[in-house]
């Protein structure tokens, strides 16, 4: 089976905009990824299954998002959205209701956004956010994630003051009903993947390198922590910042990549408890994001500060990652998105 892999990047140095790969999953090999199209630090992309794809985008002093169509080889840009100020750096989607939501960690604001493969971005709404923690890097609010909970409430996490927000979303996209998770503090809560079954969330930690589980409420949309436990090991004394987490299919296995140990945490999900089952090194430096593919055979990270992405085989049996291929040439590269097929 051949799976379309696309790549976010910044575009400080060599890279040029979004990249394009191939997962053969019949020989577990990875081709080199490719310019698909030139942008300014793409660092966050998202696909719908209209395919369109949606990228964080730059131009000199104003950042925002753009649309792009993946329905033609040109991948033409359909429309952006710029402002004033530092780009977003996460996007969220809403396939229902037709909504984008982006979250932005210097002006903690989160954008929601209408578009589809017959509309264009239009903005609907926007909600700036206020507050901060004890650490210097939580100096003011910062929103690092803005996406959809299993019952179509939007989920917000802010770094900056240790929060994670729920809201209600009404057709036009506003946001309402607001529940507020506090975390202990310097906790620096980046992004959130939710259970495929289960009213369980997982948080990933930026600040304490730390996975939180908790509990969710569908009828009231608030969490509950349950569980805190760490991505590194006890002994490591120098800088890291845990960034990305992600699940199996099956609900049984969580993964948290750590930039500055360079690893990728693998933690079993059994008896309502995280339990540490791998920790093994991305081959790389800085590891960003990474992504499951969709079968569940394979993880790619993607290291940014060595340029290059790591393909792994994963078990199914106990979650762990054996390193298949190293050193794909990937420059910058900060986010990975496997193809929505119809």
């Amino acid at each position: 089976m051949l799976e379309q892999i696309f790549f976010g990047t910044y575009t400080k140095r060599t890279s040029q905009g979004i990249y394009q790969a191939v997962l053969d999953t019949s020989q577990g090999q990875c081709s080199e990824p490719k310019l698909l199209t030139k942008i300014a630090n793409p660092t966050y992309l998202q696909l719908s299954a209209e395919q369109q794809l949606f990228s964080v985008v730059q131009q000199a002093n104003q950042g925002g998002i753009a649309q792009f169509s993946l329905q033609t080889p040109s991948v033409p840009l359909i429309a952006k959205d710029l402002a004033f100020g530092a780009p977003p750096c996460y996007i969220g989607l809403d396939p229902q209701r037709h909504l984008v939501f982006t979250a932005n960690y210097h002006t903690a604001m989160v954008k929601v956004f209408r578009a589809s493969a017959t509309e264009p971005l239009k903005l609907l709404a926007q909600k700036k956010f206020t507050g901060h923690g004890p650490r210097p890097e939580q100096e003011a609010a910062h929103i690092h994630y803005a996406d959809l909970t299993p019952d179509q409430r939007l989920a917000v996490c802010d770094l900056g003051a240790d929060r994670v927000y729920t809201y209600s979303v009404t057709a036009d996209g506003q946001l309402l009903n607001e529940q507020i998770l506090q975390l202990p503090a310097g906790f620096g809560p980046r992004h959130l993947v939710f259970h495929p079954t289960a009213q369980i969330a997982f948080l990933v930690g930026e600040l304490s390198s730390q996975i939180a589980a908790l509990q969710y409420d569908p009828a009231t949309g608030k969490f509950k922590l349950l569980q805190q436990l760490a991505t590194i090991p006890s002994n490591w004394q120098q800088h890291n910042g845990a960034a990305a987490v992600k699940i199996s299919v099956d609900g049984k296995f969580v993964y948290v990549s750590n930039r500055g140990h360079d690893s990728l945490a693998v933690f079993a999900w059994k008896k309502q408890q995280l339990e540490l089952q791998q920790l093994i090194s991305t081959e790389g430096k800085f590891p960003r994001d990474f992504e499951i593919d969709p079968t569940g055979q394979f993880l790619l990270a993607a290291n940014q500060n060595s340029n290059n992405a790591t393909l792994f085989e994963r078990s199914v049996l106990n979650g762990e990652l054996i390193c298949r291929q190293k050193d794909l040439p990937l420059p910058e590269g900060v986010c990975v998105k496997f193809a929505i097929k119809n």
